[in-house]
């Protein structure tokens, strides 16, 4: 604690070891800097108004010595700017004089707290970090060592990736049917919208590694079957990030494909997407449509937060993201498409899930679906699912 009162220094010593803290004292701020080192200290109890330097200045300089420092800043002053002052340098807190034992002990059981609790997120978000670089570089060795297989060890290659996907997948799907879903309907898609035989080939194969990067995502928050917090929701997010790092540096296009799926399935026609916000053609064609694909399989299946849609429930919510989540010359391709995905979804269905295929035969296509039933309800509690 740094104050130049004697008297207030012997109070406050006196309210914090009854509290059960030790505590060492300064009657200024150029004494505390000099007897301070990181580490050495949780908490200071910094007077503002100090002869030669002030509580703004100490508060500069134990931060720049120790981050994780806690600074109280206890004061006889009222200046609201003075508060403000304090907070925006880097202050927890902020108490004016006089304080009774029981705040000033309050006020340091909270800052002690407020400081075990960073450095353990701290340490939690390094471990974690640490955690996916391994799986990280693991998954890169094993991919180097994929890519010096002979070529007429392609199949082979081809398949390893697959399972690949197919393990990151199967955490949170509970089937490998999803992966063969979105090629072959990414495939149909890439040829109605006029890709040529190799693009077309290179997209239904590197489609299935899109979520390849749900293997650096905490079960916990992956097979969350309730809402996500915020926090969660932002570490979900970061799946095609690693998905991406997991692919990166590869010399083969069709994991420079896979690459470029996992980072872009996400970002929306409108740029709203993430992780980089891009927006209509920056968005690479593979990633538009296997997010299309991805969505649309997503929809008419059941996942952990919700049950299968109809496909008419799943139709309304694309015409309803159609030019802000989709592009539209994709989405059109779908609705053109509709019966071949329609028969690849069934042929490829999840044992419990046939009854879902059925389409409405009033259902008209293209937009603006001539006969659809009323699902304007519906629609609105289904929009998050998309978010």
């Amino acid at each position: 604690m740094v104050d130049d009162d004697r008297a207030v220094r012997r109070f406050l010593r006196r309210a914090v070891e009854i509290a059960g803290y030790e505590v060492d004292e300064f009657a200024g701020a150029g004494d505390a800097l000099g007897g301070f080192t990181a580490g050495k200290y949780a908490v200071a109890l910094v007077d503002l108004n100090m002869p030669e330097y002030d509580g703004l200045w100490l508060l500069e300089r134990l931060k720049e010595v120790d981050p994780d420092i806690v600074v109280v800043i206890v004061t006889g002053s009222g200046e609201v700017q003075e508060a403000v002052d304090a907070l925006t340098h880097g202050a927890l807190d902020y108490v004016r004089k006089p304080v009774s034992v029981a705040e000033i002990a309050e006020v340091v059981h909270r800052a002690r707290r407020n400081r075990q609790l960073e450095l353990e997120n701290r340490a939690y978000r390094q471990e974690l970090e640490r955690l996916v670089e391994e799986r990280t570089a693991g998954l890169r060795r094993a991919m180097n060592e994929l890519e010096a297989t002979h070529e007429s060890l392609e199949s082979s290659y081809r398949e390893s990736i697959y399972r690949l996907a197919a393990a990151a997948e199967y955490r949170d799907e509970d089937t490998a049917n999803h992966l063969v879903r979105i090629g072959l309907i990414s495939e149909i898609l890439a040829k109605r919208v006029g890709c040529d035989a190799e693009l077309i080939a290179l997209i239904r194969q590197a489609s299935p590694m899109h979520d390849v990067g749900k293997i650096g995502i905490r079960d916990a928050v992956l097979l969350k079957a309730g809402p996500l917090t915020k926090e969660e929701f932002e570490e979900i997010k970061t799946h095609s990030v690693i998905g991406a790092r997991i692919l990166s540096g590869s010399s083969s296009q069709l994991i420079q494909m896979a690459e470029r799926i996992a980072l872009t399935h996400h970002e929306w026609f409108d740029g709203s997407g993430y992780p980089q916000g891009l927006c209509g053609e920056q968005i690479p064609l593979e990633g538009r449509i296997v997010s299309l694909a991805d969505v649309f399989d997503a929809l008419t299946s059941p996942r952990v937060y919700k049950p299968a849609y109809s496909i008419e429930m799943a139709l309304a919510i694309l015409h309803d993201k159609t030019g802000t989540h989709f592009d539209p010359q994709i989405v059109q391709a779908l609705y053109d498409s509709l019966d071949e995905i329609l028969g690849v979804k069934q042929f490829y269905a999840d044992p419990d899930l046939t009854s879902f295929w059925k389409l409405d035969a009033s259902l008209g296509l293209p937009p603006p679906f001539a006969g659809l039933v009323d699902v304007t309800e519906d629609l609105e509690r289904a929009k998050g699912q998309l978010t």
